[in-house]
Formats: C-alpha cells, sequence, structure tokens
C-alpha cells in the first residue's frame, strides 16, 4: 500500500540521524549519487574546477567533490544546470543534490537554468531532455535566454565560455559594483546565498534597469546565482553587481552597494533580501520621495504577521516595531494613505540620495538596529524631516532567514516617542492601557492593548490553521478553507484574522475573542483566553481526549466520529460537514470537456485515484506539485493552478477525480473537493465516504476498489451521471445547505451562546 511505503521512506530518513547506521546510509547515498552523475555525460569538469579554483583534476574528482558538499555550496557540474534552481522543483534539494535528482526524475519536465526555459523546447517527438540534448551537441547547439521582456539566442559553447569566466571572477570573492550610470534614480536589490528564488527577486526588478540604477548585490553569493547573473548583465549592460562577503552586516551591504553614485539628484531604494516587492510597488514606493522624507512599506515577518508598521522610541534602547506581532488584518484598519511615524523599521526604504549623502550613509549612524538609527540620525540633521510607512504596500520575509550578521546593540536611547504610536494604535483600533516593560536588554517595550469594538455585536476572531505562511501555503486547501470562512464572518459584522501555523502562537493572541482552529495534519494549542473552538476536518487518527478537552466547542466533518468520539470520552462534539466558498464555486455556463480531472498534491505517496486510471492507460489531467516520481510527465498539467480558476477547471471537466486519507474515509470524513467540484457544476468519482451519497445523490458517484474505479472510468460519463437539471439543482442545493455563510451562521450562534452562558456563569459565582 502507498500508505506503507510513505511510513518506509520515513523510517528510512530517521535512520540517517543515527550516528553509525546513519554514517554508513550516507555513504552509500554518496556512491549512488556519484555512479549517477558520472554515467550522464553532463560532467563539466572544467567548469567545475573553475568554480573550485582547482588548475586540474577530472570528472571523478568533480563528482566525489559534489556529492560530498559542493552542491550545498551552490556550485553546479554544468553551466547550463543551475544546482539552486533545479532543487526548487526536485525532492528534498537540501539533501539530495539537485543533478541526481533531475537524473532519476522526469528530466523534461525540470527546469534546470533561470533564463533558459528547457521545459518549453522539449519536442514532443524526442525523448531525450532539452538538457542532455544541447549539451550532447554543445559544438552546434544554441538556447534563447529570457529575462523578462529581452531574449537572445546564443551557442551552448558562448553561454559555457560565459559561465567559466563568471565561475573565475565568482572564485575571487568580494566584488564591489563599480561605477553606476548618471540616473535619477538608484534601486538597490539585495540577495543572499542559498536563495532558490533569487531569480524571481532580480526580475522584479528587471524592467526598471532602462531608466534606473540598478545594483543586485549579493551576500555571500553562491556560484550559480553570480554565473546567472552574468547572463542577465550581458542582456541588461547597465545593470550592476556585486558579490558581498558572508556574515556581511546589513549596514555594510547597504553601504557598499550604495558607493560610486554619480548623483545626489533623485532617490534611493534599498530592497532587503526576502522581500518579494514588484516593479510597479517600488515605483510606487518612492512617489513623492524628496529630500526631508523617507517612505518605508508595512515589514511583514516570516510568520505572516506584521513585523513593523514603522517604530517608535520608548527612551531606551530598542524601539518599538509598531503593530509587532499583529495579523496583518489590523493593518486594514489603517487605509492606504500614507501614515508619519516616529521611525523607520525593517530592510527596505526609500530615501533621497541628498540626504544620504549628507549623513554619509550608515557611517554617519550610531550602532543599533539599522534603520531606525537611520532615520532617527535623518531627523536629528535635517529640520523638518519626515518618516512615512506605505500601508499599501507589504514587504515580505517568507525566504530563508537573512544571513547578515547582527547590528549589535543600540549605542544610544531613542527618544520616547511612544505617543505618536498610540496615536497609530488607536486608528487601527485599538486602546492602549500601558506599557510592559521590555523583557530582556534586546526586547522592546509592549504596549498593553485591548480591541476597540466597531459595533456591540462584534467579535475579534482569529482562525489558526496547518498551513505555512506565504507562497507554500498559498497551495493548501486549508488556507482557502480559512479564507471562506473568514469572508462568511465578516459579512457578518466580525473581525476576522487567519493564523498560518508559524503564527499559531503570536503574543497578540490574548486580544482575539475567539480563536477557531482548523484541524489539520497538526495539533494547535488554543491560547487560555476567549472562547476556544476547534473544527476537526481531517486526521481523526491523531485526535485525543485531551485535545479536545482544550476547547470550548468542538466540531467535526463527520457525523458518525462525531457520534461515536463524543460517546467515548463523555464529551460532545458536533457534526460540521466542510462546504465551498459560494463566491467562487458556482455554475458559469462553461462548456463541458473530455478531460479527467484530479487537482491536489502527491502527499509523498502514489495516490490511486491517480496512478491507477493512468497505469490503465486512461488519461488524467493533473494539477498539483510533488507528482514527477509518480506519475509520466505528461500527465501533469501544471504544477499549480490559481484558486480563481478551480471553479471554471471542475465545471469544464468531464470528470472530477477525489480521494482521501485513509483515516477520513475510515472515519467518514468527506472532503472538501467534492462540495466545490459540485457547487461549481461538476461531476465527481470518488473513493467512497460514509455519508457522501447523502450529501451529493447522484452528482458524486463513488467505488470501493481500485478496479471499480477504472470500470467507472471506462463508461461514458453521460451515462454514468445524471442530466443537466439534475446536476444544477445539486449545484444549488450544496451552495445554498453547504456554504461558508451556511456554516459561518450555526458557528456564530454557538459562540454567542457560549459567551451569554459563560458570561451568566460568572454573574452567578
Amino acid at each position: 500500500m502507498p500508505s506503507v511505503r510513505a511510513r518506509l521512506r520515513a523510517a528510512w530518513r530517521r535512520v540517517r540521524g543515527v550516528p553509525v547506521a546513519g554514517a554508513v546510509i550516507r555513504a552509500a547515498d554518496r556512491l549512488v549519487w556519484w555512479r549517477a552523475i558520472r554515467g550522464s555525460g553532463l560532467v563539466d569538469a572544467e567548469y567545475y574546477a573553475a568554480q573550485r579554483g582547482w588548475r586540474g583534476g577530472g570528472a571523478a574528482r568533480a563528482i566525489a567533490d559534489y556529492v560530498t558538499r559542493g552542491f550545498r555550496q551552490g556550485l553546479s557540474l554544468n553551466p547550463l544546470f543551475d544546482e539552486l534552481v533545479a532543487g526548487r522543483s526536485l525532492p528534498e534539494p537540501d539533501r539530495v543534490p539537485a543533478l541526481y535528482a533531475y537524473l532519476v526524475s522526469d528530466r523534461r519536465t525540470v527546469s534546470v537554468h533561470p533564463w533558459w526555459d528547457a521545459p518549453a523546447s522539449a519536442r514532443d517527438d524526442d525523448d531525450a531532455a532539452p538538457l542532455d540534448l544541447v549539451w550532447k551537441r554543445r559544438g552546434s547547439s544554441v538556447v534563447t535566454v529570457r529575462i523578462g521582456e529581452r531574449s537572445q539566442t546564443v551557442p551552448v559553447a558562448q553561454l559555457r565560455s560565459w559561465a567559466m569566466e563568471a565561475a573565475r571572477q565568482w572564485r575571487g570573492g568580494t566584488i564591489d559594483p563599480g561605477p553606476g550610470a548618471a540616473r535619477n534614480d538608484v534601486v538597490i536589490r539585495l540577495l543572499q546565498r542559498g536563495d532558490r528564488d533569487y531569480p524571481r527577486r532580480v526580475l522584479a526588478v528587471v524592467p526598471l534597469v532602462e531608466a534606473d540604477d540598478v545594483v543586485v548585490a549579493v551576500v555571500g553569493c553562491d556560484a550559480s546565482q553570480w554565473v546567472s547573473l552574468d547572463v542577465a548583465a550581458r542582456l541588461f549592460p547597465s545593470l550592476r553587481r556585486a558579490i558581498l562577503p558572508r556574515e556581511e552586516s546589513y549596514r555594510a551591504a547597504v553601504n557598499r552597494a550604495a558607493a560610486s553614485q554619480h548623483s545626489r539628484s533623485g532617490t534611493m531604494t534599498v530592497i532587503g533580501p526576502r522581500s518579494d516587492l514588484s516593479a510597479v510597488e517600488i515605483r510606487s514606493l518612492r512617489r513623492d520621495v524628496v529630500s526631508g522624507r523617507a517612505v518605508a512599506p508595512v515589514e511583514i515577518a516570516s510568520d505572516g504577521t506584521v513585523a513593523a508598521f514603522g517604530a517608535a522610541g520608548a527612551g531606551a534602547r530598542v524601539p518599538y516595531p509598531i503593530l509587532n506581532g499583529h495579523p496583518r488584518e489590523d493593518v486594514e484598519a489603517l487605509g492606504e494613505a500614507r501614515r508619519e511615524v516616529p521611525l523607520l523599521a525593517g530592510p527596505t526604504f526609500v530615501v533621497a540620495r541628498e540626504d544620504w549623502a549628507l549623513i554619509g550613509g550608515f557611517d554617519g549612524v550610531p550602532p543599533g538596529p539599522a534603520v531606525a538609527a537611520l532615520s532617527a540620525t535623518l531627523r536629528a540633521r535635517i529640520p523638518g524631516f519626515v518618516c512615512q510607512i506605505d500601508p499599501a504596500v507589504h514587504s515580505t520575509a517568507f525566504a530563508r532567514p537573512t544571513v547578515f550578521r547582527g547590528d549589535g546593540a543600540a549605542g544610544t536611547v531613542f527618544a520616547d516617542e511612544r505617543r505618536a504610536a498610540e496615536d497609530i494604535l488607536r486608528a487601527a483600533g485599538f486602546h492602549v492601557r500601558g506599557w510592559c516593560p521590555p523583557r530582556r536588554p534586546s526586547t522592546p517595550m509592549l504596549p498593553d492593548l485591548t480591541w476597540r469594538r466597531p459595533d456591540p455585536t462584534a467579535l475579534r476572531w482569529a482562525i489558526k490553521i496547518c498551513a505555512p505562511p506565504g507562497p507554500l501555503g498559498a497551495v493548501w486547501g486549508d488556507t482557502h478553507f480559512a479564507h471562506g470562512l473568514a469572508k462568511a464572518l465578516r459579512r457578518r459584522g466580525q473581525f476576522v484574522a487567519v493564523d498560518s501555523f508559524d503564527a499559531r502562537e503570536r503574543w497578540t493572541s490574548s486580544l482575539d475573542d475567539v480563536t477557531l482552529v482548523v484541524r489539520g495534519p497538526y495539533r494547535i494549542t488554543p491560547p487560555a483566553t476567549g472562547t476556544r473552538v476547534e473544527w476537526i476536518i481531517s486526521h481523526p487518527d491523531q485526535i485525543t481526549r485531551a485535545e479536545v478537552n482544550d476547547f470550548d466547542i468542538v466540531y467535526a466533518a463527520s457525523d458518525r466520529w462525531s457520534a461515536t468520539a463524543s460517546e467515548r470520552w463523555n464529551t460532545v462534539i458536533s457534526p460540521l460537514l466542510e462546504c465551498t466558498d459560494t463566491d467562487q464555486f458556482y455554475p458559469r455556463g462553461l462548456q463541458r470537456t473530455d478531460e479527467i480531472v484530479f487537482v491536489g498534491t502527491a502527499r509523498g505517496i502514489a495516490r490511486p485515484s491517480v496512478v491507477v486510471p493512468l497505469a490503465a492507460g486512461i488519461p488524467v489531467r493533473v494539477y498539483g506539485p510533488d507528482w514527477r516520481t509518480y506519475i509520466p510527465a505528461s500527465a501533469i498539467a501544471a504544477e499549480t493552478i490559481p484558486n480563481d480558476r478551480l471553479s471554471e477547471r471542475y465545471e469544464t471537466a468531464s470528470i472530477v477525480l477525489n480521494d482521501q486519507w485513509p483515516a477520513m474515509r475510515e472515519e467518514g470524513f468527506i472532503a472538501m473537493r467534492p462540495f466545490d467540484a459540485v457547487a461549481a457544476g461538476g461531476r465527481v468519482i470518488s473513493e467512497d465516504v460514509d455519508g457522501i451519497d447523502r450529501v451529493f445523490g447522484d452528482a458524486v458517484v463513488t467505488f470501493r476498489t481500485e478496479q471499480e474505479l477504472v470500470a467507472l472510468l471506462h463508461r461514458d460519463p453521460d451515462e454514468l451521471f445524471p442530466d443537466f437539471a439534475t446536476l444544477s439543482a445539486a449545484s444549488e442545493r450544496i451552495r445554498r445547505d453547504h456554504s461558508f455563510d451556511a456554516r459561518a451562521e450555526q458557528i456564530l450562534a454557538t459562540v454567542r451562546e457560549r459567551r451569554r452562558s459563560s458570561k451568566r456563569h460568572d454573574v452567578a459565582r
């Protein structure tokens, strides 16, 4: 069974961590990798030697070094193979060399270079992977490199020559950006080693290159990054590049990247290494920045909460980052107009070049938090200097942790400007009762807050989910589930924040009236304050009596399991099935195709609802990541599909396939996909789950065995499913009875009754 294989793989991974046995297994891994790579014909020993600074050395030495340590340092055995970029879509890139993973994957579908779209150049009539093909014919082959709107056809031999030159240059270490062009605005795009998404961040500033002086500066630059940046500079000659020392401080990095400016007019924009600001957002941020004014975005922390809406001194050495630890939804109350703050905070900001030069850059700033100290210095030196935050621009930090050396302790005390912070907190909907002293000298004072209700019936909700923050969590069904429920509650006058798994214990949770945990694959312990609600939508096999007892109200997406668990634990668990977002899932009158569709991740197993039909010769269009090792590349329609396109995909599919986690199937938990697909007017074939026929009628046809699934898919769908009118009626019923609005009504009524009951109990005591 797939679940058994998954458990065996997990056990094998654990053994690798055992001191003696693990060392043997890791050595065996390296031998397997070495042999596969040696036989690939893709090794360029001379190119690898250039990265290492070796005078010689053959393929055997290069491969041995690469599989032992080189791949973790961003080194590559082939100038057309970017270790970081290729590893982004391959399994376990931090443990397994990307080149080996590429060789045992479906090579035709793997992106191996940031500027050459190898999968797009794969020929339908040729089984060879594009990289293998062009490298074999490298004396005569050409590739098209494309960066933004600019492209160039380059002979592979020429591209290799560029890579050799760049590798030798990279080996030399620190490289300053050199003199800049005489342009009005400077943009410093900081990057860091190990960033697998660096091409996306480079592409974000490419549209600015024609008009602005753009510097891409990489701290501890990997060889792959520098080689790719070299190609970018050849297509955009005015693009400046720099390699900054490993463990460089943020101050020194900005100073070095900002050197050699010809003019003091215009602006200087610094973009932090983890920020994903687009060219449009950069232009918006620097709008109206003149001498006497600096602007920064709202800084978002790696857990998805607010890192800082600017900062305010509190008469201590560490300023208070305004709204730190709050959900992003609290920023919405501040509107979109820029707001003045005492200090800036975070690594992304815009300042007039004239002002930067006046204080001598960071050389003229005392020790301490860099950007806060910079803005304090500017205010002290320039009369009337103003710091502003643009609430419409959010700078995210979802990439790996920064590699900068810390700033160290503040050298001076920041002036007490807590009243200015209180003004912003009041505008965001809070009352400041006082200030709590810092827990440690290195931490700021924090405000003691209460939430001001916009309406007497409004409650402050926090929906906590198991999905990670940012792009990784965007593909999780839990994320869309939470946002669908949040919208429904907001329509009922409630304030709702959605917390990622990383933000489950944010320090501002005590402000929330209601914590609603959407229980997925991980347990989330609710705060001790407020009304605590759990909605169990999956993994019922993990639930314990102790977990349920942490909550005041518990729901489960299964009629049967709710009843049995309530009896077993002598508690109340109410059934509340999953549902659909009717804002998104509804029939649009689109023409149905003959495509069988599956949307979802592989979950690390060969899911039968996908692999069984494909093995039987039945075509399935699969949308989801992590499928490369389980199904042919031709079956993967896309690794992702935008959530706002799912409804039309379900409606136009001949059949939508659905399966369940084994524990969910056994305990009667119906997944969200049938609700969405039927609401959209789709037709579903699903694994049988207790109660699914009662909910969906004939719009969902079920199977119990793999043989039944194949037999159903061989039948005519128009004979298998009811007519259009019946499907339309099913869609209407699901959207009426099983919507997030219907669920929100029920949950809100129960929570209000619980809170009224608690108040009566408190009065009686």
